[in-house]
């Protein structure tokens, strides 16, 4: 886990628990909007935080997604779905099948990084094996990125 990697289009990571491909990143469109192909498992699921700089949405291209946004809305989203995750509320993922293959738009640009900075290079499109996540580590990094993991709850 490292700060100075910098996330690259066409790049793929595994952070998370899951296999990440990136699209478009803020150097592709000026810090406007970073664009990721992810895939999912259940063990990928990440605690409830909060963004303070960008929106994030899902579009579910296979599987079943479901967000918990705020204390107590949930949506659901399977394939030509969408999720919306607004900046500054509170929000929690979930899949609900054993793969979810998705795009992740991050509005403006910049939070891409963060997975660069945890992430390690994928050796190809599988997900890999599910490990323990150091959740102090993740969470350090995270804030350095305004986004506040928050306690489970």
């Amino acid at each position: 886990m490292t700060d100075d990697v910098t996330a690259r289009t066409g790049e793929m990571i595994w952070t998370h628990n899951t296999w990440m491909r990136y699209v478009a990143t803020a150097a592709d469109t000026g810090g406007r909007l970073a664009v990721l192909e992810q895939r999912l498992s259940p063990a990928g699921d990440p605690p409830r935080h909060v963004h303070a700089n960008e929106d994030e949405a899902f579009y579910v291209l296979d599987g079943r997604l479901a967000a918990t946004i705020g204390d107590d809305t949930t949506v659901a989203a399977g394939p030509g779905e969408f999720v919306f995750l607004p900046r500054g509320v509170p929000h929690s993922l979930h899949v609900q099948t054993a793969e979810v293959h998705c795009l992740v738009l991050l509005t403006p640009a910049g939070f891409e990084q963060f997975f660069a900075a945890i992430g390690q290079p994928a050796p190809g499109s599988e997900l890999p094996e599910p490990a323990t996540p150091d959740v102090a580590a993740v969470a350090a990094a995270a804030a350095r990125y305004g986004v506040t993991v928050l306690p489970p709850g």
